[in-house]
């Protein structure tokens, strides 16, 4: 039993062991109807969620558990005064495992130690998102055979990105990986240099551009992350950023022949429909990916389930 609070806390094996656990899911679901029977998940989400949430639940369901969702903070008592660690403890008291999501950076760290039961990160702050790390590393892996070796453009508001800057780190445990970023900066931040540490890939500093044009000749892969309306003050900073970052289906003829684009979503304007019908569209088979992909880390927090690549069945394992 295990909890699973930022990428770092799996190792290259233990992420393609997961690849692995995945790939049995996606191929033999029947194996797991009653993995999980007996089991209650709940979920409990302080800030607003669609993907994540209903990937998680769809995946507890589908493995036999039992789901209590939170997916308001106003139907608890926190906006009463009741505090952010009683409203956790309680949580572990009646499930077996609690899936959360919260605002604040660090936070789960402290969860942890209240909720007595595996508690599963499902986004924090504007650092952690190991599950949606997990999902967009698997589609890499799914798509390319594995994730040595790719250039990686990266392009939006990525320093302000949870999942952005989750999945820089979990590139980190593969080799020879290169990093290309376009880089969308809010008002105050505008003309300021990328956080080096933040794109360094083993001492390797990212390749930087100053357009999606220019960018996208260079890469295997271009992960859209949304350039965040909400936190521009001056409209026109917003749309100056924003046009640098975007990709529309015209620039497809400068990518290279096996170009793929991915997003975390929601997107907005960044990313156009118009690349929608095109193969090089797989972030509607990245979001598709999530409830194998969460089966698997529901599995790896609540069971002793070590998985093979073949042959080994969790039906009706003991959990």
């Amino acid at each position: 039993m295990q909890d699973l609070i930022s990428i770092d806390d799996l190792s290259r094996t233990e992420i393609e062991t997961l690849f692995s656990n995945i790939d049995h899911i996606r191929r033999s679901p029947e194996d797991f109807r009653r993995a999980l029977t007996g089991k209650v998940v709940c979920t409990l989400f302080f800030e607003p969620s669609m993907r994540t949430r209903l990937s998680f639940e769809a995946a507890a369901y589908r493995l036999g558990a039992r789901v209590l969702s939170v997916s308001d903070v106003r139907n608890t008592r926190v906006e009463l005064g009741e505090s952010l660690l009683d409203t956790t403890r309680m949580a572990g008291f009646y499930c077996d495992a609690v899936v959360a999501r919260h605002a604040e950076d660090d936070v789960m760290r402290r969860i942890k130690g209240t909720v007595g039961v595996p508690l599963i990160n499902a986004g924090e702050g504007r650092v952690q998102h190991p599950t949606q790390t997990l999902i967009d590393l698997y589609t890499l892996h799914d798509h390319f055979g594995g994730v040595d070796n790719l250039h990686i453009g990266i392009a939006g508001g990525i320093r302000y990105s949870r999942a952005a800057r989750s999945l820089i780190a979990g590139l980190r445990k593969f080799s020879n990986v290169r990093l290309h970023i376009v880089d969308s900066a809010l008002d105050g931040d505008e003309g300021s240099e990328f956080p080096p540490q933040l794109g360094k890939l083993h001492g390797v500093a990212p390749q930087m551009y100053s357009s999606m044009k220019e960018m996208i000749g260079h890469v295997d892969l271009v992960y859209m992350v949304r350039v965040q309306q909400e936190q521009f003050t001056d409209p026109a900073v917003y749309l100056r950023q924003l046009q640098k970052c975007r990709l529309h289906r015209a620039l497809l003829s400068r990518a290279s022949p096996g170009l793929v684009v991915m997003h975390c979503l929601p997107r907005t304007d960044e990313l156009d429909v118009d690349i929608d019908e095109t193969p090089q569209n797989k972030y509607f088979q990245q979001a598709r990916h999530g409830v194998a992909v969460r089966s698997a880390t529901l599995l790896r927090c609540m069971t002793d389930w070590k998985g093979r690549s073949s042959g080994n069945s969790a039906a009706g394992r003991s959990c």
